[in-house]
């Protein structure tokens, strides 16, 4: 299975690139076009802030990179880890239950290969969506066929992880089409497979939050763990302020219990 936590359940899956194309409302229809812009902006002047910058070709490395770094891409988070992608569910602050995502990790590696490999127009034993050439031809390059025989979801991840998706266990699923909405790539998917249903979601209630990040924490997975740099960390604050004042309602309660009980039985 591949996993994806998120801290409101009404919330649909959307890459960074659509949230920030739905806020700034631009005027050209073409995403793409926004998506090689703001690619070659960042291979321009990354270097005046980071070494170790990718291969100029592997626009799969660039894109995890200006992921990290918070920039919008079409690149959605995911982890193979359904513990990891609880935690991200209910780090976050609110009221609003919780979801984790479940996409059949067998189900949609075979749905990709077969589509992937169709556009391309290659073998599926010889597709490698992480070979920089294919990742480009795939996602990056103007589609001047059918649109429809784009539209799909496949998983990727660069030659070089760092560190965060390293712990994370984390990885990308990327959509085809960048015209459409991740939902709208993957329910395209699906609705050539109407007799399987491959994604799930699973909502978990806000009151089991304090009890899960509790747990979560014994398993060593917190925002320490998980963001392991000084920011992480001092995000692990705020866990553990919420933890500290439920530990300290809960002895307030017994400490009062126990005076009242003392009282009584002077």
């Amino acid at each position: 299975m591949y996993f994806r936590g998120m801290n409101d359940k009404s919330y649909p899956i959307k890459s960074s690139f659509d949230r920030a194309r739905e806020s700034a409302k631009p005027l050209v229809r073409a995403k793409w076009m926004y998506e090689i812009a703001l690619l070659r902006e960042f291979k321009r002047k990354a270097h005046q802030y980071i070494s170790d910058t990718p291969d100029n070709r592997d626009n799969l490395e660039w894109l995890a990179l200006m992921r990290h770094y918070g920039a919008p891409t079409r690149l959605v988070d995911f982890t193979y880890s359904h513990y990891i992608a609880s935690y991200f569910a209910f780090h976050s602050l609110g009221c609003e239950d919780k979801v984790v995502w479940a996409i059949e990790r067998e189900w949609l590696n075979d749905e990709a290969t077969r589509r992937c490999s169709a556009f391309l127009e290659i073998q599926e034993d010889k597709l490698d969506l992480d070979l920089p050439e294919q990742f480009s031809k795939c996602f990056l390059w103007p589609n001047d066929r059918n649109a429809i025989t784009r539209r799909f979801v496949a998983a990727v991840n660069a030659d070089r992880m760092n560190t965060r998706l390293t712990v994370q266990q984390g990885f990308f699923l990327c959509p085809g089409d960048i015209e459409q909405s991740f939902e709208e790539n993957l329910r395209s998917m699906i609705a050539e497979n109407k007799s399987q249903k491959p994604v799930f979601k699973i909502v978990i209630p806000h009151s089991a939050r304090n009890r899960a990040l509790t747990e979560l924490k014994y398993m060593n997975i917190s925002s320490t763990t998980l963001f392991p740099d000084l920011g992480g960390f001092a995000n692990s604050l705020n866990d553990r302020f919420e933890l500290l004042f439920n530990d300290f309602i809960v002895s307030e309660h017994a400490l009062l219990k126990t005076i009242a009980y003392k009282a009584e039985n002077k």
